[in-house]
């Protein structure tokens, strides 16, 4: 019989703007604002259309975020362990953005925990994160074992990309996301640079270009280039910049009908680094 396995994920993955299985549990970090003393917890207690309308009317409060506590991690994994649950896969952010992954790989291995539970780091955020979660919740509830799941999910992390553009350097630099020399050169010369996620998980500027259609232009152009002949899941992930987002999604559509297409929300700890109007286009290639 297979072990009764839970599956859990961070919030930047930003499943809750899909329909997803509710036996998911989603490790919700929260957002804090300068000049607020409440703290909001990912899509629960502010949305990303909340979000995004308020730092487009305050841009100087620039929000900070923090992982889930470790006290709710031990709850969450004691509630799992009461309703029967022999393991758990808990997803993470990449552990080059957040500290998360080893946050949770810590209270995992404490005393207070009895469950076994495995972390894996996405290298990523977003929607590549959220569908691994969903990869392994339909791999495990077609009774695969935790070895298997593990090998597809490094499949999906050694085989995606993404690019994205942002409006303003000013919230990446702001939460540590680029370095402060990069991106004080950048908001002195008003440059919209290309930037991606690189391979062991941390966002890098790859082209300086000077407006933010032809950085949105750039991000195609990549996306073209590298996914030519590929047998591609694409998304595009925005913060709240919806007609650029269908804008994205035609022009693909109209070069290759048979790709799917999914079009995501960056959620609120995701766009507290990239600033309103970021918007990305990424691929993962299908496993079979």
């Amino acid at each position: 019989m297979p072990k009764k396995t839970a599956v859990l994920v961070c919030s930047n993955a930003g499943l809750d703007y899909f329909d997803f299985p509710k036996d998911i549990r989603i490790l919700r970090s929260v957002i804090h604002f300068p000049n607020d003393d409440q703290v909001y917890e990912d899509y629960v207690g502010m949305d990303a259309e909340t979000f995004y309308d308020r730092i487009s009317k305050k841009p100087d409060d620039v929000p900070k975020t923090s992982y889930v506590s470790v006290g709710t991690m031990i709850d969450i994994f004691k509630e799992l362990e009461d309703e029967g649950y022999e393991e758990a896969l808990v997803i993470t952010i990449s552990g080059q953005l957040s500290g998360l992954h080893e946050a949770v790989k810590r209270t995992a291995g404490s005393e207070d925990v009895n469950l076994d539970v495995t972390v894996f780091d996405s290298k990523t955020l977003a929607y590549a994160e959220a569908y691994m979660a969903l990869e392994a919740h339909r791999m495990f509830q077609a009774g695969k074992a935790m070895d298997d799941v593990l090998r597809v999910l490094a499949f999906i992390r050694d085989n995606n990309h993404v690019y994205f553009a942002v409006d303003t350097l000013l919230y990446l630099v702001k939460n540590g996301r680029l370095s402060k020399f990069s991106g004080m050169a950048g908001t002195m010369l008003k440059l919209k640079p290309l930037l991606t996620i690189d391979e062991i998980g941390k966002v890098v500027s790859l082209e300086k270009i000077r407006t933010t259609p032809k950085a949105q232009q750039r991000v195609l152009e990549k996306y073209f280039e590298e996914t030519e002949g590929l047998d591609v899941i694409t998304y595009i992930a925005h913060a709240h910049t919806n007609e650029t987002a269908l804008r994205f999604k035609k022009i693909i559509q109209e070069k290759y009908p048979q790709r799917q297409v999914e079009i995501a929300y960056l959620t609120p700890v995701v766009g507290a680094h990239t600033g309103p109007k970021a918007i990305g286009v990424g691929y993962i290639i299908k496993h079979t």
